[in-house]
């Protein structure tokens, strides 16, 4: 952390970090070059030419710099990070004020036994010889209290830088916490996905040995196929739609193996199925469509897939067994799609679901982009 800290020119900008990492040294010593040569840039040019004729005067001058930026990086680095957020403000105020005014004092001397009088005093006198007549008015603030102002700034910029870091130290740290949980939570959510998906497509594959049917075989290679999705294409934030739509198909095809009549089921695809999307999204409520829906020729039950300019609309329409005391929406499956759905695409989705007389219908939107 302690060699994290901002600039003296740039402290109040805010940049990303690899940014101000790579830059950090120039950034300083740019910084620093301004801090030296703008009083002399600012100075009227018949001070500036005095002073550049007076060697004493650059000497105090490169002295007085050193121990500002000495004053600055003590702060930054060691004071302000070690005393601040263990001692409190309190404890810090009295250890930098008599810091502040010693090294103010050191540099009113050195200004003072180094400097032509005539340059520090800056008494009334008349101005040089070309420009108008008059005389220069008399400083009301000493050389002692400019060298103690000059202090404080230097000690108060590099506590604010210190502040400043330390803050977006605070927030990076609170987005990674933010960012870990929601992946944690993310990861239990499909661990949860996985074994109810599981749980049903076993006990169809169990029906079909059971009924002898020659299609068992057939289902436990598409389970395997099914399986290997969701154990190494799913471990993504999203996946293409192309293969969550193979997926959809194979899973689809194997719930109708326990069919007596596969007729009374239809799935259809509209649209090119391009993008990337969350995956294991529609799932669910395929799962609910087997799990709770009565097939018979009286009745079509649907399943479609729309696809359009970025958007996904995925709808079931099935006829509920009337036998059956369970509710639609209770099971783990549509809880887990709405927890996923608000970390996924949060307000860009739209799930409603509900059952009139004994058919449910359930319809999810979600815009991709």
């Amino acid at each position: 952390m302690l060699k994290d800290e901002l600039p003296l020119a740039l402290c109040f900008m805010a940049q990303p970090l690899p940014s101000v990492i790579r830059n950090r040294v120039w950034i300083h010593v740019a910084g620093w070059i301004f801090f030296f040569f703008i009083p002399l840039l600012l100075a009227p040019p018949f001070e500036l030419h005095s002073a550049l004729e007076n060697p004493n005067t650059l000497t105090s001058m490169a002295v007085r710099n050193i121990l500002l930026m000495g004053l600055f990086y003590f702060n930054l680095l060691y004071l302000s990070p070690t005393v601040l957020p263990q001692k409190g403000a309190r404890t810090f105020l009295a250890i930098m004020i008599p810091i502040v005014v010693v090294i103010s004092f050191v540099i009113w001397q050195v200004h003072h036994q180094l400097t032509d009088p005539r340059w520090m005093y800056r008494p009334i006198q008349p101005f040089p010889e070309g420009f108008p007549s008059g005389r220069r008015p008399f400083m009301m603030a000493g050389s002692l209290f400019a060298s103690l102002l000059i202090a404080v700034i230097v000690a108060s910029i590099s506590t604010s830088v210190f502040l400043w870091n330390d803050w977006l130290r605070t927030r990076g740290e609170a987005q990674q916490r933010a960012y870990e949980k929601v992946t944690s939570e993310l990861a239990v959510l499909k661990l949860q996905i996985s074994p109810h998906f599981l749980f049903n497509t076993l006990n169809n594959i169990r029906w079909l040995v059971r009924s002898k049917s020659d299609r068992a075989e057939e289902a436990v290679i598409k389970l395997s196929q099914i399986l290997r999705y969701i154990l190494y294409q799913t471990d993504a934030e999203k996946v293409p739609l192309q293969k969550e739509v193979e997926h959809l198909r194979d899973y689809i095809s194997l719930q109708q193996m326990r069919l007596v009549d596969a007729s009374s089921l239809v799935f259809t695809i509209v649209g090119d199925p391009t993008g990337e999307i969350a995956p294991l999204l529609m799932i669910p409520l395929v799962e609910n469509v087997f799990k709770y829906g009565k097939f018979e020729n009286t009745f079509l039950n649907k399943i479609s897939l729309e696809i359009t300019s970025g958007r996904v609309v995925f709808s079931t329409e099935n006829r509920v067994q009337p036998a059956s005391g369970d509710k639609v929406d209770s099971g783990i499956g549509l809880t887990n799609l709405k927890k996923r759905l608000e970390l996924h695409y949060p307000d860009h989705y739209k799930l409603t679901f509900g059952q009139t007389d004994d058919i449910f219908r359930a319809r999810l939107e979600v815009i991709l982009n």
